[in-house]
């Protein structure tokens, strides 16, 4: 089979530099689905990141395309304006270079709050910010000096999104280490991204068990609060906020079979919401039929790497 081919383009933004992205498009010969996926790097990484670059490739085997866009400022209103360019610019259903039917909206760490963000709004068809860490003024100054920084602060993280969407343009997040709060503070949550993403999209969170950003009993918490259906999380043993397993050799080549696995699910993950999207009520009778549970199931997985034969494998199992 032919392999996807990777373009890199800029993308205009008016006012503002243009954006650079990673586009990968399915090989010649390969259907395309006519939906997207859109995943935007952490704070500290770029569209080259060695998970992102292998879900996309994966991703347009399989008939859809997938852009990777960068932003190097870690402000999460920033990163929402251009996520938001992107997909208008590429996907827009009438107006992009490449119009789709829907486009999933994805990334690791910091991409997945822009992703959820961009979700919420969309839907709402208004502004949903998160709310700001805001320093503490000095008490000198008076009250109404004091309340400055945090207008400032919560202004900079608020930016909304083009309402010549159609609402339902988002179908699902795929969303790799959210972080559901820094390393060394665990009670300043950044859970109403996640709660105020809609209970018509799906969203798969892929998460490791020794990630210091989402502690496990915490998410657990907010995972079941969630208004979205279906979701499914995957959590990996002995994984970081990375999805890596250190920096040995056998640790690379562990990470490496992970990000394959995380691939395929991500595949999955898109293809059994575009199936609900065709045909839903076809599809809720098939899982039905298949699983007796219901379509719209709340799914919790655990992933173990397994060495055999000198090659890392991964097996995953449901907990109930």
């Amino acid at each position: 089979m032919a392999e996807p081919t990777e373009k890199e383009i800029s993308v205009p933004s008016p006012g503002k530099a243009a954006i650079p992205v990673l586009l990968t498009s399915p090989p010649k010969g390969v259907k395309h689905s006519g939906f997207a996926l859109l995943l935007g790097p952490g704070a500290g990484g770029n569209e080259k990141t060695a998970l992102l670059t292998a879900v996309a490739n994966e991703v347009a085997r399989q008939g859809h395309f997938c852009a990777r866009y960068r932003a190097k400022v870690p402000n999460l209103g920033f990163r929402v304006s251009v996520c938001t360019r992107v997909m208008e610019h590429l996907f827009h259903p009438t107006k992009g270079v490449h119009p789709q039917k829907g486009c999933f909206l994805g990334g690791h760490s910091m991409g997945t709050r822009v992703a959820g963000t961009v979700a919420a709004q969309l839907a709402v068809g208004s502004t949903v910010s998160e709310p700001a860490t805001v320093k503490k003024a000095p008490a000198t100054k008076g009250k109404k000096a004091a309340a400055a920084p945090a207008k400032k602060a919560a202004a900079s993280t608020a930016a909304s999104v083009d309402s010549n969407f159609p609402t339902d343009f988002i179908p699902g997040l795929v969303l790799f280490s959210y972080p559901l709060h820094t390393a060394d503070n665990t009670k300043a949550l950044r859970d109403q991204i996640l709660l105020d993403i809609p209970s018509t999209t799906a969203t798969l969170f892929v998460s490791g068990l020794k990630d210091n950003m989402c502690q496990p009993s915490i998410f657990a918490k907010v995972f079941k609060e969630m208004k979205s259906t279906p979701r499914e999380v995957v959590q990996v043993t002995d994984a970081d906020h990375g999805l890596g397993f250190g920096s040995s050799k056998p640790a690379q080549a562990k990470k490496e079979a992970l990000a394959e696995a995380i691939s395929e699910w991500t595949v999955a993950f898109m293809d059994e919401a575009i199936a609900h999207i065709d045909d839903a009520s076809s599809k809720k009778k098939t899982a039905a039929k298949k699983t007796g549970a219901s379509a719209d199931e709340v799914t919790k997985k655990k992933a173990e790497l397994r060495k055999e034969a000198d090659e890392w494998t991964v097996a995953v199992s449901t907990v109930a």
